[in-house]
């Protein structure tokens, strides 16, 4: 059964979004409509050649003198605002002005000049054909009047842009490298700046075939960048937008398969546009989105079985997905130290992807033998884009040699593909400063192709697959052995650096999405944050991602295929508190310790222990063949052995508190919030019970699978209609744990107690 089939929402719940203009929905049609027809073939602002883009980039070298002193003046001002931002702990909102340098290896070097990050906050949806995100913003009416009127305005200067074949540069890419899970997509860029959007999209993307470029397409990416100027809208207009504050909008209509981009050239946002809607088709189509690095492991266990492993690394930006997809080497590593293990050329990592990674049902599973053993696969496990759009702050040669050496090349081998946005530059050499980050954002381009020759990869997927494939960003689900499913979290307190899950612990330590800002989005740098399923771009109600991940996992069990689950702590342990990574106690996990778990967790030489607080199997030990423990994890990075048990265990109790409930009502981390997920997901007795009645009526909320969380009894009868009460087995285990919360704290006036009778409830 379908998870997605599950629920009927009421027209007039909220979560059904706000009505539609047909006014709007028409002048949207049209816009559509422009963007399919595109530019004439014959046109050369049809898919451009990369030479033809650098031909009209604006390069500092190739500047006259006086336009380069002009340059450099502004590059002395922005510094100086730069380091001022910086000493008040703020980011800077640019590095350089708008010219692009070339790298003394004759790479690229571009610079945002309209915002340096995603921009969440200001992206809006249109609610047509599904349930709305319950955290994200929907197109009101109002907006929708609005742009009834600005429409037009971009579908005729399209129309005038393709019948004269100037102005706009069409881009016409493929997401994914499958043939039947792909999907076309077509960036429009609206006039000649900016052009590091096509540029570097070119390079994230695959490339679609000629024969295919008139098709329709599945997405459509329309950029304007400086649309407020370019689009000849009258000063009224214009004037009317600045008030609302709409000059810098995303607005996406996922049915339509429409991201429009108004107002912003940073590469991040165009490339997350496309891929946006990627992930929409494809849970519309029973499959499911996750922001995670994808890679294929050939490694041999302590047993001496190779073992093909995918490894699919869910977690936020900046946390550590990367780390475990590129940096694990398995020659001469730690761990390999320790275990006295020599070099087998037949074991090695092969790095697939590190975005977005679509879990789609196949259109004929696979049937095949392991081991005597029938197996059925249902889903596939597929990558999305090409190269990989990575973070180089801190970069050497010496801390990271594999990527340096990708990215920069070496001294008699440099890379003149290496393409850079936001990183600050050398003006002696035009060498970059990986070691200076103003807007706390800088990227790279990580070539695959030059990743895999570095790391000795380049022919293990044709190993894998026996020949079959030779490069691919989609698991060989047919010749996988296993699938690791990981999480990267941070805590800075009582969480282990390894944890193994049950399918239900992982998917609910996904909802938790616990973090610590790195810079990747808006916020304060080194404050801890939670982003559900570590993905602020959900389109959706964000239930159904849960739902789905479940009923996935549950499926590829169901036909055999062996996986497992785990979560690394990449913050610390033995803070004061979560909020500070600070403390007599404290110490930051370093990543060779979650590289050396990474591979013996391939290895099969972890030993875990229940613990029975966590209520979870923590890595205690590493171990070799003979089961001699070999590294010992207890002392030092064990947070019950940190604390002492009479402190490690309320702060185990107040986490859990949280990560159902919330510290209140605004508190995004109370994953109880999310009543529309599936009560296979939560176990009762996982949740304290409730100290208060905001809490009480979140947790029956949750169970009566309402709308939404109701901070007040009242309102939860009020609104009791929405859903369906618990099957009586549920009931009765509720109404005990109610029983004994008012045992213990909680406090019911007689008015609260009639209230429960209504719901079934007798206390």
């Amino acid at each position: 059964m379908n998870p997605l089939d599950d629920e009927v929402v009421d027209s007039n719940s909220f979560l059904s979004g706000p009505s539609n203009s047909a006014q709007f929905l028409e002048a949207l049609d049209d816009l559509v409509k422009a963007a399919i027809a595109g530019h004439r073939s014959s046109s050369e602002l049809f898919n451009p050649s990369d030479e033809w883009l650098k031909d009209r980039m604006p390069i500092f070298q190739d500047m006259s003198p006086d336009r380069q002193k002009e340059v450099l003046a502004e590059v002395e001002a922005l510094s100086a605002l730069a380091a001022e931002a910086n000493s008040a702990g703020k980011a800077a909102e640019r590095v350089w002005p708008a010219a692009v340098v070339r790298l003394d290896n004759g790479g690229l070097d571009f610079f945002s000049q309209l915002g340096v990050v995603r921009r969440p906050d200001l992206t809006q949806y249109l609610i047509e054909g599904f349930q709305r995100n319950r955290d994200g913003l929907a197109f009101e009416e109002s907006q929708q009047a609005l742009f009834s009127e600005v429409f037009p305005y971009i579908t005729h200067y399209m129309e005038q842009c393709f019948s004269e074949g100037k102005s706009i540069i069409q881009t016409d890419r493929q997401i994914g490298d499958t043939l039947d899970r792909s999907f076309h997509a077509r960036q429009l860029l609206f006039g000649d700046e900016y052009l590091q959007a096509p540029y570097m999209w070119k390079q994230l993307t695959f490339p679609l075939p000629t024969s295919e470029f008139q098709n329709t397409p599945d997405i459509l990416e329309v950029s304007i960048p400086n649309w407020l100027d370019d689009l000849g809208l009258p000063e009224e207009l214009r004037e009317r937008i600045r008030t609302i504050g709409l000059t810098q909008l995303i607005f996406k209509a996922p049915t339509k398969g429409l991201s429009l981009h108004l107002g912003f050239d940073y590469v991040g946002e165009h490339k997350m546009g496309p891929l946006s809607i990627a992930m929409f088709l494809a849970k519309q189509n029973n499959g499911l989105a996750v922001q995670a690095a994808l890679s294929m492991a050939r490694v041999k266990t302590l047993e001496g079985e190779f073992k093909n492993t995918a490894l699919v690394t869910i977690g936020p930006s900046l946390h550590g997905k990367s780390t475990l997809t590129i940096m694990i080497e398995l020659a001469n590593s730690n761990l390999a130290r320790l275990l006295g293990l020599g070099h087998d050329t037949n074991e090695g990592v092969y790095p697939m992807n590190d975005d977005i990674v679509l879990l789609q049902p196949l259109s004929e599973p696979i049937e095949t033998l392991k081991d005597g053993h029938r197996i059925h696969i249902p889903y596939g496990i597929d990558g999305t884009e090409n190269n990989l759009y990575a973070v180089p702050f801190g970069l050497t040669r010496e801390d990271d040699p594999i990527t340096y050496d990708v990215v920069r090349g070496s001294d008699d081998n440099p890379s003149s593909l290496e393409t850079l946005e936001n990183v600050p530059v050398h003006l002696n050499d035009f060498t970059p400063n990986y070691l200076e980050n103003p807007v706390r954002n800088m990227r790279m381009i990580l070539s695959r192709t030059r990743l895999l020759e570095r790391k000795g990869s380049g022919n293990l997927l044709e190993s894998i697959t026996h020949g079959h494939l030779k490069d691919s960003v989609h698991v060989p689900m047919e010749n996988t052995d296993q699938i690791f499913w990981q999480a990267v979290m941070r805590q800075n307190t009582v969480i282990p650096p390894l944890r193994r899950l049950s399918l239900e612990q992982y998917v609910r330590v996904l909802m938790y999405g616990e973090a610590v800002q790195m810079g990747a989005a808006v916020g304060a740098i080194g404050r801890p944050y939670v982003e559900y399923f570590s993905d602020p771009f959900i389109i959706g109600l964000e239930d159904e991602n849960a739902n789905i991940m479940h009923y996935i996992l549950q499926q590829i069990q169901a036909g055999g295929l062996p996986q497992y689950c785990y979560v690394f702590n990449t913050g610390g342990v033995g803070a004061d508190t979560n909020d500070e990574a600070t403390g007599s106690k404290y110490k930051k996990i370093p990543r060779e310790l979650t590289l050396t778990l990474q591979e013996a967790l391939l290895r099969e030489a972890i030993k875990f222990e229940y613990d029975a607080v966590l209520r979870s199997d923590i890595a205690v030990a590493i171990v070799d063949k003979n089961g001699e423990e070999v590294m010992n994890l207890r002392h030092d990075w064990l947070p019950v052995n940190i604390y002492g048990e009479d402190d490690y265990y309320p702060r185990i109790l107040d986490l859990r508190r949280r990560r159902y409930y919330g510290k209140d009502h605004q508190d995004k981390a109370g994953i109880l919030r999310y009543t529309k997920v599936t009560d296979a997901l939560i176990d009762l007795t996982d949740i304290p019970e409730p100290s208060n009645e905001r809490e009480l009526a979140w947790l029956l909320s949750f169970y009566w699978k309402v709308d939404q969380a109701y901070n007040s009894l009242q309102d939860l009868v009020e609104h009791k209609t929405e859903g369906r009460e618990p099957l009586p087995h549920l009931l009765r285990a509720i109404e005990q744990t109610c029983q004994s919360a008012i045992g213990q704290d909680l406090q019911l006036s007689d008015y609260h107690r009639r209230i429960l009778d209504q719901l079934g409830i007798s206390i």
